[in-house]
């Protein structure tokens, strides 16, 4: 059967910046197909990295089981995911306001 799944985080970032008042940071979007997925950490095609890591515990037919790691390391959350489901959370760490929509998507 193939498998049509993407997983997809949005990786959020902002603070201002206190010498010129712009804002810094931003959105940030992340694919990967979940038939090139593996357990353990995903490796992003892209060459920029997200603040936030994501580990593959599960995978299943239906379903996909993770852990999003928090900026710090210190703090994670754990989901089970089916195809539209959408996580996310958003907190402070220092001086930057970070956050993070992961979700399932068919194709």
């Amino acid at each position: 059967m193939n498998d049509n799944r993407i997983l997809r985080l949005i990786d959020s970032s902002y603070k201002v910046c206190e010498v010129t008042g712009r804002d810094m940071g931003g959105d940030y979007t992340f694919e990967i197909p979940v038939a090139d997925l593996a357990l353990g950490y995903v490796e992003w095609t892209s060459d920029f990295r997200p603040d936030h890591g994501v580990n593959i515990v599960e995978i299943a037919e239906k379903y996909i089981k993770l852990e999003v790691i928090y900026v710090s390391r210190q703090s994670r959350d754990s989901y089970t995911l089916y195809v539209g489901d959408k996580k996310s959370a958003n907190y402070m760490f220092g001086e930057w306001s970070y956050g993070y929509m992961i979700s399932v998507e068919n194709r």
